[in-house]
């Protein structure tokens, strides 16, 4: 059961506190599966041909509870058996209370549920006597549900009218997701699916199973309309409708959304009334619309020739623009070219979704199959950039059908793939985009991409033969040629010979005025070790995104800032940032994903646990069934950032040492960016000889971009490392003198921690409640309260009192309080050594000395004096 956690959480409830509830939904829509959910005592189904069969459902309902009849008065007993087939007739009041009674009585034997499925097509005398009952269950232990197509509750003819209600709505598109991996459908084809089926769980499955290993494949067009019963269902639905009616329908099924206003004056009050009654439209504000693309493209094809021309004939009448011109075209058999023609010149001066509609409909009304294909692709283009994907593969699929460009038609295919597919087949459109377009700086941006997408799917071994390709065929001087020639140094980890590429490809990148120029420019600049560069390239991009035409690049320039903006210890701008691209790439699972693994990382930097796990869990199945490279790295890293939050180094180090095993550049890349957590866990893990060879490349790198920020933590990791103190002291000193240029409070307050603690375990007390109390400002305006957490404990260890929560025993040090503290929440000896930066054994003097002051035996008689202490406070 996909996407309906909160509808089985409403029933649960209802269940237990008894009364009613009317399911409502489209056909498909799951209400079936829904209350297969509920334990029901009774139920009954609606079926069609009884719908004039009277007390017809409620003679199912009732028959198998004949032997309860006797628990009810007589009068009472003789309705129900009449109803059941048992003799007498029944009163219409008399038989309503019977009813009601008897629910209420079966409750005596513990909570009853009555289900009532399909409800549409219950027989009008059972639904008014369900009804009645239904609403006086209120203080009873009843429960009753009803299911039901939208048309039951239709307004003006509501029989289940003051029953509350629970629309069953569309399933998110995670759910359409999860639900055709079960069919093993691939992310391209599901992209697709999920858009035309509107959130139809019934219509994904048909689509589904029908689909061939060609479509699977994407060498075949996907279904645009329903088959199977599914489409049988709508045949017969169609063919009970009244002519004028089924003319009304496809005047609906012909446009995406139809006006109240605008309807009328295409047919009259009754086939509207008509349509509703029959369930196959809704009405949502001031506008009329089927369920979905599929069922609209489904409806429309079961139309005959005549139906079509004629509900074109209404349209072209009733509306103006563009619309009309649409419409008068197709009141004739023959395409007209002219009218085509109109359309596309509309589409310059239209937005992204109306103008990818026009475009798709002036290759309808276009004779040359040339420009045919050629206005398909622009379609495609304007449904990519209007966060439409699915729309987008399919008029690519028309385009490719109808002699497009494949080079062109390979490149959007491409850039939609490494954004919203699977970066193996975004490598390979690419790679022949790039290989077959004449324009440059189409094939310019082919190449860029196809380099994106070797990072992205973690292929370093394709992305170097790429590289090599680039800077043996492309100009030096170009912006091209310079960013793979820097981007290969850099993963080679030849940070000399990559600057002065690097400087050129940042400089063109800023120059040339477009999104993807300025992210390429960001990209270069924080491989060249200059953070802040970086930061105002994607800053330029993510404004150039706002200001341009190019939708679809927004979430991508945001996954840059946001990247940048954590490596500058701007956690808010981070935050910000990432907030936005989550919104803004909703149809782009990849960088959404991007998104989230950058969200968790900065969570777990400021030691907000419950977000940063809740984040990469709903990150990590997209990651791993789509092989994200950048997006997995992130996330181990932010996974190495929580082990060392919760004390646990030798995990931290284990995650980190991972990403140098694996093959991918942007494994490896964060793996160096990560160096400070690393230092961190070999130190704590006492195993500092595993930091050396990482700290140096890490230093090359710091030192050829200069930021003070990535200086700064090179300088804490040196003195982390330093056995000697005054070294260690110079270091820090150092550090923090840069964190304060940088502006770096998060990483302020850390280095002031690690300084604290260094100087405490020298019993240099007094300098280290300084820092500790620095650390804390630090920390508590970071809103880093875990960390916070830790200068409080860093404090009372050097025997300040810190706030009122703490607990103090009678003849204790303020060393063996926290011990005490700690001893009491269940840490061990290691953990408690880690905590407070001593040693195991130092911990297991202090616990001998409490023993015998406080005159306790055991760790549990500890705890206990502790408890008792806190709460005597």
């Amino acid at each position: 059961m996909y996407g309906r956690a909160a509808e089985l959480r409403r029933l649960a409830a209802l269940s237990g506190t008894g009364g009613a509830l009317l399911l409502l939904g489209e056909a498909g829509m799951g209400k079936t599966a829904v209350l297969s959910t509920v334990d029901a005592t009774v139920s009954v189904r609606g079926i069609d041909a009884e719908r004039g069969l009277a007390f017809g459902a409620l003679n199912r309902l009732l028959a198998p509870l004949a032997d309860r009849f006797d628990s009810l008065p007589a009068d009472q007993a003789g309705e129900l058996r009449g109803v059941a087939g048992l003799g007498g007739r029944p009163d219409a009041f008399g038989l309503r209370c019977a009813v009601h009674r008897l629910l209420v009585g079966l409750a005596a034997d513990g909570p009853v549920s009555c289900v009532v499925d399909d409800a549409q097509w219950l027989d009008v005398e059972s639904l008014e006597v369900l009804a009645f009952a239904a609403r006086r269950l209120a203080g009873h232990r009843v429960a009753m549900v009803f299911a039901a197509r939208p048309e039951l509750a239709r307004p003006g003819h509501d029989p289940l009218a003051e029953i509350p209600r629970l629309w069953l709505s569309a399933l998110p598109d995670e759910a359409c997701e999860r639900l055709l991996r079960r069919w093993r459908v691939p992310a391209g084809p599901r992209a697709v699916l999920t858009e035309i089926a509107g959130g139809n769980p019934a219509d994904l499955v048909s689509l589904a199973a029908e689909l061939t290993p060609d479509q699977l494949a994407g060498r075949a067009p996907l279904p645009e309309v329903l088959g199977g019963g599914r489409c049988a269902d709508y045949r017969t639905r169609l063919a009970a409708l009244s002519p004028a009616a089924r003319v009304l329908l496809t005047c609906v099924a012909a446009e995406s959304t139809v006006e109240l206003d605008t309807l009328s004056r295409c047919g009259g009050p009754e086939e509207l009334d008509e349509l509703l009654a029959a369930g196959l439209l809704r009405i949502a504000g001031t506008s009329l619309r089927l369920p979905s693309t599929l069922v609209r493209d489904t409806l429309y094809r079961l139309a005959s020739p005549a139906w079509r021309q004629q509900a074109h004939a209404r349209l072209a009448a009733a509306l103006t623009g563009p619309r009309a011109t649409w419409h008068s075209a197709l009141t004739t058999s023959r395409p007209s070219p002219e009218l085509g023609d109109e359309l596309a010149r509309a589409a310059d001066h239209a937005d992204h979704p109306s103008a990818a509609s026009l475009l798709d409909r002036a290759a309808t009304l276009t004779v040359h199959t040339g420009l045919r294909g050629e206005r398909l692709l622009a379609a495609a283009g304007h449904a990519w950039q209007s966060g439409r994907p699915g729309w987008a593969r399919t008029l690519l699929a028309r385009a490719r059908a109808a002699g497009a460009d494949r080079a062109r038609c390979a490149l959007l295919l491409g850039e939609i793939e490494l954004r919203d597919g699977e970066p193996a087949v975004a490598t390979h459109e690419l790679a022949f985009a790039a290989e077959h377009l004449t324009d440059p700086d189409e094939a310019s941006l082919a190449l860029m991409l196809a380099g994106e997408a070797r990072r992205i799917g973690g292929d370093l071994s394709g992305y170097r033969t790429l590289a090599h390709r680039v800077t043996a065929s492309v100009p030096s001087g170009s912006g091209v040629g310079a960013l793979f020639a820097g981007g290969a140094a850099t993963y080679a980890g030849r940070h000399g010979e990559a600057a002065e590429p690097l400087r050129r490809a940042v400089d063109l990148g800023l120059a040339a005025g477009d999104v993807a120029s300025a992210v390429w420019a960001a990209e270069a600049a924080f491989a060249l070790g200059d953070v802040e560069g970086a930061y105002e390239c994607a800053s330029a991009a993510v404004s150039r995104a706002r200001l341009g035409t190019r939708g679809a690049a927004l979430p991508w320039a945001l996954v840059h800032l946001a990247l940048t903006a954590i490596g500058l210890d701007r956690h808010r701008a981070a935050r910000a940032a990432t907030e936005e691209g989550l919104a803004a790439s909703v149809a782009q699972r990849n960088t959404w994903a991007e998104h989230l693994s950058l969200q968790g990382l900065s969570a777990a930097l400021l030691g907000d646990l419950a977000t940063a796990r809740s984040t990469l869990d709903l990150a990590a199945p997209g990651i791993a069934e789509r092989s994200l490279g950048r997006p997995c790295a992130i996330s181990s890293w932010a996974g190495a950032c929580l082990d060392l939050a919760e004390d646990r180094p030798a995990d931290a180090l284990g995650r980190l040492a991972t990403l140098g095993a694996g093959v991918s550049g942007a494994q490896r890349a964060i793996q160096v960016l990560a160096t400070p957590q690393w230092v961190e866990a070999a130190v704590l893990a006492e195993q500092p000889e595993r930091a050396g060879e990482l700290l140096g490349r890490f230093d090359e790198w710091v030192r050829s971009g200069g930021s003070a920020a990535w200086l700064a933590m090179s300088s804490r990791c040196h003195a982390l490392l330093a056995d000697d103190l005054g070294e260690a002291e110079e270091h820090y000193r150092t550090a923090i003198a840069l964190h304060h240029r940088a502006g770096a409070a998060m990483e302020l307050a850390r280095t002031q921690l690690f300084y604290g603690n260094r100087l405490r375990r020298h019993r240099r007390t007094r300098d280290a409640r300084v820092l500790f109390r620095d650390a804390l400002r630090g920390f508590r305006a970071a809103g880093a309260d875990h960390w916070a957490t830790r200068a409080k404990a860093g404090l009372r260890a050097c025997g300040e009192t810190v706030g009122t929560g703490g607990v103090t025993l009678a003849g204790l040090t303020p060393q063996q309080a926290a011990i005490s503290r700690l001893v009491a929440v269940g840490e061990t000896n290691k953990e408690i050594a880690r905590r407070l930066v001593i040693s195991p054994r130092t911990v297991d003097h202090h616990l001998r000395n409490i023993f015998t002051t406080l005159g306790v035996r055991s760790r549990v008689e500890l705890a206990h004096r502790v408890t008792s202490a806190t709460t005597q406070r």
